[in-house]
């Protein structure tokens, strides 16, 4: 059998440059996406870096819903040195709204430890090939416990000692990390599956976007520029849940209430300086917060090279989604998001009228007839939910999702604009295509019945990930070194 080895160097080396192209300009950068390195603040803290979230009708158990969070993009696939953890002392939380008023009625919390064996705390995760997560080879494992935790009522421990499925350390020391993956997959009481993994990135993207909604441009020959996505070279950490609909559906009754907002976010450890650390327990101060993809990219064109510590961005990691709609240049942001006036500024295209209430019903509302959405259909307001109270649903950005959508029998991955209802922004699935529909929302449509297409033409090539599965736990395995 041939040797595979050259091939992987040749493949490293590809992801290597790609990813530095990635994170290097604003034209061919896909890094840059909102959602990935979108912030200041949590750019530098990548283990906290929410990169996507997605929750859909678990197409091979549609009486459940699957929410993913992703963390920490870019790991690079490698050998045996490279290691990327989640972090202790911090909270990773997916949160459920099922009410509409931005306050979650479910809490989904992972909280990690360590057990390092490495002689001084450095050196290779592994040393001999792994064969199973408690493998003397394997030198550094990550447990975690998962709790769940409705308003009003004490945590339940739903998983006391998960092992996540460690960073892959290439072929040779890690040969079957499927293995590995379906060994560190744990059930629920209730129903339901959970599994902390390292996976393929998903997310497909054209990075020619990065330009058009940063400078109003892809360059002076659009069609000249390629289309590939570094990300679909590298790795990135996953938390996937899979519960019953009607955990998260207000009153366990998806019928009457079948629409629910989820998002992630991620809190650090710190203390409240003001007062004897002696006497206190830790304080946890959110530094990441996810729900829609591109929020940040599509509302203010932001990217590392052009926000601003502090800036709008970072206030939005930082706060919670019930205090959305009290942050009113967040509202008038949304009412008048910036790409469409870069795009018109530079190549003459015109922007929608504003106010812009679709836009802030597509991040901040869902999809209705009397919220400015402009579909001309209910589909994933909170206002569907027979049992929640109307006053109380607020401005409050979330990933909304329908539950009693049916699975699509043929997916189309432009989501609702290409007639597929189960698709984005109704919830999102892991092959659903975010940019150009995203585009053409912020052009105007539907409402406007203009097409945006001559913005994006076809690229000179592509180069997305591999499609994901439709059986649990869907991502692909990550890439391997040798």
């Amino acid at each position: 059998m041939r040797n595979p080895r050259p091939s992987r160097r040749r493949f490293l080396a590809a992801t290597t440059a790609l990813t530095a192209a990635a994170l290097g300009g604003p034209l061919l950068g896909t890094s840059r996406a909102g959602g990935h390195f979108d912030a200041p603040g949590v750019a530098l803290d990548q283990p906290a870096n929410i990169t996507d979230v997605y929750a859909f009708t678990s197409p091979d158990a549609p009486d459940t819903v699957t929410v993913i969070a992703d963390v920490h993009s870019a790991q690079l696939p490698g050998a045996a040195p490279l290691n990327y953890p989640w972090a202790t002392r911090a909270r990773y939380e997916i949160h459920v709204d099922n009410t509409g008023d931005g306050v979650p009625d479910l809490t989904y919390r992972w909280t990690f430890r360590t057990e390092d064996r490495r002689p001084f705390g450095n050196g290779p995760i592994a040393v001999a090939p792994v064969r199973g997560l408690d493998s003397p080879g394997l030198l550094y494992r990550q447990r975690y416990t998962l709790e769940r935790i409705r308003a009003g009522r004490a945590p339940e421990v739903l998983v006391a000692d998960g092992t996540a499925a460690p960073t892959h350390t290439g072929l040779t020391l890690m040969p079957d990390y499927g293995a590995l993956r379906a060994e560190a997959t744990r059930a629920l009481p209730g129903g339901g599956r959970s599994v902390v993994t390292q996976t393929a990135e998903s997310f497909f993207i054209d990075t020619r976007v990065v330009g058009l909604f940063v400078l109003g441009t892809v360059g002076p020959v659009p069609g000249a520029l390629p289309g590939p996505n570094p990300l679909s070279a590298v790795n990135v950490g996953s938390i996937i849940l899979q519960v019953p609909k009607r955990d998260l559906a207000l009153n366990g009754d998806v019928g009457r209430n079948p629409v629910v907002g989820v998002w992630a976010t991620v809190s650090r450890e710190g203390a409240d300086l003001s007062r004897d650390l002696r006497a206190q327990d830790a304080v946890y101060r959110q530094v990441g917060r996810l729900g829609n993809p591109h929020v940040m990219f599509a509302l203010w064109g932001s990217s590392t090279a052009n926000a601003v510590p502090g800036g709008p961005e970072d206030r939005f990691n930082a706060r919670s989604a019930a205090d959305d709609h009290l942050d009113q240049a967040f509202l008038d942001a949304a009412l008048n998001p910036a790409p469409p006036r870069r795009i018109q500024a530079a190549q003459g295209f015109a922007a929608p009228p504003g106010p812009r209430e679709d836009i802030r019903a597509l991040f901040l509302g869902g999809i209705g007839r009397d919220n400015g959405a402009r579909f001309g259909f209910d589909l994933n307001t909170h206002r569907l939910n027979a049992d929640a109270d109307p006053r109380a649903v607020a401005w409050a950005e979330q990933l909304r999702l329908n539950l009693a959508t049916p699975v699509s029998s043929s997916p189309n991955p432009d989501g609702v604009l290409g007639g597929d209802l189960q698709g984005y922004p109704n919830g999102r699935r892991p092959n659903d295509i975010i940019d150009p529909p995203l585009l053409r929302m912020l052009e105007g449509e539907p409402w406007t019945g203009r097409s945006a297409a001559e913005l994006l033409p076809p690229p000179l090539f592509d180069w997305q990930p591999e499609r994901a599965s439709d059986v649990f736990p869907y991502l692909n395995l990550p890439h391997a070194g040798p």
